[in-house]
């Protein structure tokens, strides 16, 4: 308990609080800009086990913005959560830290469902946080949404059954992502003071018996303006009353092209299989690198990285016929 002995002399935390924090396992949804600031945060304080998950990999233009990586870790396209877990586990040694590349879907999440406390979500689209939004009513798991982009970021924890949920701030999720940074940017200075908010929220509904949900708040670093507004519940709200189970496909079983990054994505039919897709490239006489996570080969002006679960991004372009095509010179 000594290397947490400067949080323990803080009044409202203490050693009771510590213990507590010591004792939750905490989901952390996107391992990118605020879930790699979030998840080093909840390391060096000392929460007990920590879940990471994330379907990406790190490159360059990451490292602008999202802690725990390096130019290695760019350079080998390591995968962000494995990544994140890797340089945490030397921040911390003595936490419990597991992670999994791949989308948060029913079928990645629900085994994790019973052993954990909260969830953070750090991802970057509403089609994730619809999902978790309903995932988190289901099994009834706090967790707390965070977004940031531009010179903005919005915080709303959310604590099922009971408080309000994503719908009834929102009203309806919304279809087009016109706020993501792969579209309008964002301040890598916001970073760390939303991560850094998010995890302030998170330990505050961990020891505070009185903390009060049903309050969004919205922070402007460019104006120096911070705002909270209360969400009451709605009594027709489509989260909070629907029914309807989750939808178990996973959003990466789509082919879409990627706003922003010049990528669609395919999904095999199984796993990969390395071993047949490395002979097909060895036949092709096409040179590939290889880490934990991924595989990765250049053809033409295109690069392929393939995930062990099945994923494949095709960099290059965003045409959806032009990478069709392209994709089917490898695979079926």
């Amino acid at each position: 308990m000594e290397r947490y002995d400067r949080q323990m002399r803080v009044a409202n935390i203490g050693k009771k609080g510590q213990e507590t924090l010591l004792s939750k396992t905490i989901l952390i949804v996107g391992v990118g800009a605020i879930g790699s600031y979030a998840a080093e945060i909840c390391a060096r304080m000392g929460f007990g086990e920590l879940i990471l998950i994330d379907r990406d990999y790190v490159e360059l233009s990451n490292l602008q913005r999202q802690s725990l990586f390096t130019e290695k870790d760019a350079l080998e396209k390591q995968a962000k959560a494995y990544a994140a877990q890797k340089a945490l586990r030397l921040i911390n040694s003595n936490i419990k830290i597991d992670y999994l590349v791949d989308d948060a879907n029913m079928t990645s999440l629900t085994p994790f469902a019973q052993k954990v406390d909260y969830i953070l979500d750090c991802t970057d689209n509403f089609m994730t946080r619809n999902f978790l939004n309903q995932f988190c009513l289901i099994n009834q798991i706090p967790w707390i949404f965070t977004s940031c982009a531009g010179n903005y970021a919005n915080l709303m924890p959310i604590v099922p059954p009971d408080s309000a949920c994503l719908y009834c701030l929102l009203g309806n999720i919304p279809q087009t992502n016109t706020a993501s940074c792969d579209i309008i940017g964002v301040d890598g200075a916001l970073i760390p003071i939303v991560a850094g908010m998010q995890v302030s929220l998170l330990t505050q509904m961990i020891i505070n018996p009185d903390f009060k949900s049903n309050t969004y708040y919205q922070l402007d670093n460019r104006q120096f303006t911070f705002q909270s507004i209360e969400v009451p519940k709605r009594p027709d709200c489509p989260g909070c009353t629907s029914e309807k189970s989750l939808s178990e496909v996973p959003f990466s079983e789509q082919m879409v092209a990627l706003c922003g990054r010049d990528t669609v994505q395919f999904r095999l039919p199984n796993k990969s299989n390395y071993r047949e897709i490395k002979q097909l490239l060895a036949e092709q006489k096409i040179t590939y690198k290889e880490n934990p996570a991924l595989l990765s080969f250049q053809y033409k002006k295109f690069q392929f990285v393939i995930f062990k679960n099945g994923r494949v991004l095709l960099h290059g372009t965003e045409n959806l016929a032009e990478a069709k095509k392209t994709y089917q010179l490898f695979f079926n």
